[in-house]
């Protein structure tokens, strides 16, 4: 009778490693790897258990607050872990898609915003930003972050619509009403301190226009004192806050304005994203012009190594009548030069 006992109490041991490994934390991350607390869970379900099967053999009106009392506690204890376990259950029969089995990487956010600090810092904007928008689109990363990553690199976002308040202190900083702007968004965080809009706000005023980064970290440190605010919006926050507090150069004011670099120039530099960028500014100007389509077309495929991009312009040329069959024939025969190269070089 004592194995049989043993082999039911080791069953509800191993039972209740399992169901602790199904637990989430507050931030969704996964407890399996927090064997100590589910070690302690599965003593206190094993032991309680012990009482209870012991306490079954026995008579009389004694055990019947021992057999209300354990069930009850064991419930206690796992708790949280039959509710997971339920969620997954009617998740799984709703729509088996909602859940995600996936291995849950608790760095994956932390490595995309490095990768756009990255490209930020050694001056790839153009890069920067069809990250974020890629970032965006898969959901990888909080869009919260994304929006202010791509406003601080000066992306207009025109399906975005902040609040009214807000709107009028992003208004007022820019109209250099800066004392107006803080009173503004200093009453909007006395509503709600957790409203990271109004703190990263309030947060540039500081850094960059007060030139004051002491008070801008203090409000990053009130901030960090609420509860549920991701600690990407953070991370984020603290870097934003060196960018802004860096010495902004001046140029002397007889000092002539540079000239826009030509596309050569940038090609000499290698700027990619800007030779791109600013050939299809010029087609969208001038959508005729059979040289400027004609070099979009070499880019791709010389230097930035993607033909398919080159063979759609190509036949995009192709397709328009204002250009001679001259004209195409040289653009044909340039696409399998570059076609030939790149077999050469794969080959």
């Amino acid at each position: 009778m004592i194995f049989l006992d043993l082999g039911i109490l080791l069953v509800i041991g191993a039972g209740t490693w399992w169901l602790t490994g199904i637990d989430n934390t507050v931030g969704g991350e996964s407890k399996r790897d927090h064997h100590l607390t589910r070690a302690l869970r599965c003593v206190g379900v094993v032991f309680l258990s012990a009482i209870f099967i012991g306490t079954l053999g026995q008579s009389g009106f004694g055990v019947i607050p021992v057999l209300i009392i354990v069930p009850l506690s064991i419930a206690i204890i796992l708790r949280s872990s039959l509710a997971e376990l339920g969620t997954h259950g009617f998740l799984g029969l709703v729509d088996p898609a909602l859940y995600d089995h996936r291995a849950q990487d608790p760095h994956k956010v932390q490595r995309h915003q490095d990768a756009i600090a990255h490209l930020i810092h050694n001056g790839h904007r153009d890069a920067a930003i069809k990250l974020c928008e890629e970032l965006k689109q898969s959901g990888e990363v909080d869009a919260v972050t994304l929006d202010h990553t791509l406003a601080f690199l000066g992306v207009k976002m025109a399906d975005h619509k902040p609040a009214k308040p807000l709107a009028e202190a992003a208004h007022l900083r820019e109209q250099g009403n800066f004392t107006q702007a803080e009173t503004l968004l200093q009453s909007l965080l006395r509503k709600n301190p957790a409203d990271d809009g109004a703190a990263m706000l309030l947060m540039r005023l500081y850094a960059q226009d007060l030139r004051q980064p002491s008070r801008a970290h203090a409000v990053l440190r009130a901030l960090q004192e609420q509860p549920h605010v991701p600690a990407s919006h953070l991370e984020f926050a603290r870097r934003s806050i060196e960018e802004w507090s860096r010495p902004q150069p001046v140029a002397p004011k007889t000092t002539p304005l540079p000239q826009p670099l030509s596309v050569d120039d940038l090609l000499a530099q290698g700027s990619l994203g800007r030779v791109v960028e600013l050939l299809e500014l010029q087609i969208k100007a001038r959508p005729d012009d059979f040289a400027l389509q004609f070099k979009l077309a070499e880019v791709h495929a010389v230097h930035c190594k993607d033909l398919r991009r080159a063979e759609q312009i190509i036949g995009r040329l192709e397709q328009r009548s204002n250009a001679s069959p001259e004209q195409i024939a040289r653009a044909r025969a340039r696409l399998a030069e570059w076609r030939t190269g790149r077999e050469r070089l794969q080959g």
